[in-house]
């Protein structure tokens, strides 16, 4: 059973600022309750790593649908609910959330002045540029030119003396590489904001 974890007084100041789209009360809901969910969808999946996509999965719906929480709710009782949900739809779900983190990329890609105030945006940028800056030396530079000077695989290969296919299997590899090290250096608090304000989930 998940337990509330703060007082009442405290949670309804805490949920009322989520509500209102504080990304601070965010992370400290998500730091009170992430142990509580991750191990009540373990013993539910009876599966580690699909427990560590529940608790991303749960945070991402909390924060889409912030406006519609009540902040006099029995928040632990809401969180279980959509734990149950969420560890019951998953394989369902299994192949959109790829189709999710693609989108997300592309607009991690597209992100080209971030605001002082948003960190989080800042965040995934950094680490965006620091895989990239990961890549051999040819991929990186196949990528680069299809990316940010839109060229054909075609007109990367006569380019670079390599043939589209070569071309297409870099760019390839690169977008894998990129969205495995975001994945595992970004904060999660920033990578699920990012997905929950850029994609619908249902």
């Amino acid at each position: 059973m998940i337990k509330e974890a703060v007082n009442p007084e405290v949670q309804t100041e805490l949920l009322t600022k989520l509500k209102n789209g504080d990304q601070r009360a965010f992370a400290e809901v998500y730091d009170l309750y992430r142990g509580r969910i991750y191990k009540y969808a373990l013993r539910l999946c009876k599966s580690g790593e699909t427990a560590e996509e529940i608790v991303q999965e749960v945070f991402v719906r909390i924060w889409q649908k912030r406006h519609q929480i009540n902040p006099e709710w029995y928040f632990g009782a809401y969180i279980k609910k959509i734990t149950l949900n969420h560890v019951i739809n998953h394989l369902k779900k299994v192949a959109k959330d790829r189709a999710l983190r693609d989108k997300l990329f592309i607009y991690i890609e597209n992100i080209r002045n971030s605001t002082e105030d948003n960190l989080y945006e800042k965040e995934l940028r950094k680490v965006y540029m620091e895989a990239i800056d990961k890549l051999p030396p040819q991929r990186k530079l196949a990528y680069e030119m299809s990316r940010n000077d839109y060229l054909s695989h075609e007109e990367i290969g006569e380019q670079l003396g390599i043939s589209k296919h070569t071309v297409k299997n870099h760019i390839v590899e690169a977008s894998k590489f990129i969205r495995t090290y975001v994945s595992h250096h970004a904060s999660i608090i920033a990578f699920i904001i990012a997905i929950a304000e850029f994609m619908d989930i249902n």
